[in-house]
């Protein structure tokens, strides 16, 4: 049961302005943005509030990173940043589309079926052209 609890990663803070410089090159000018393991939460509310013309949908398999997401989704108060959902990769995700996908450092700590399944299933829900940008220390 998530516990609400809003968790601190100091390299979410450290590295929030690089990727967001990177994500105002990529991501559309409208829609809705999935973020996959959004762990703390910090990276998707700082994002919500920089880019306020998106729609985004934070979520994460661990229950109590969904009850911290859910607590700076609290903090933010931001109407474009939704509920957290809670999506295990490698199983069908809860979301039939989104016009962008992002994913921060999963890739290099899940097992190779979770990051083949994020690359299918972002295919999946993604119009054609639709960014799907990973980030971490490959």
């Amino acid at each position: 049961m998530p516990t609400n609890e809003k968790r601190f990663a100091p390299a979410a803070d450290r590295n929030r302005e690089l990727i967001t410089e990177v994500l105002r090159k990529v991501l559309p000018s409208s829609g809705m943005v999935l973020e996959i393991a959004s762990g703390t939460g910090q990276h998707v509310a700082h994002f919500a509030a920089a880019f306020s013309h998106l729609t985004w949908q934070p979520s994460d398999y661990d229950p109590e990173c969904v009850g911290s997401i859910g607590a700076w989704r609290q903090d933010a108060g931001l109407a474009n940043l939704l509920q957290p959902l809670s999506i295990d990769v490698t199983k069908p995700w809860p979301l039939q589309k989104a016009d962008a996908v992002i994913c921060i450092n999963l890739v290099h700590i899940a097992p190779w079926a979770a990051t083949e399944a994020v690359l299918s299933r972002a295919a999946q829900i993604l119009p054609e052209g639709g960014p799907l940008y990973l980030y971490g220390p490959y």
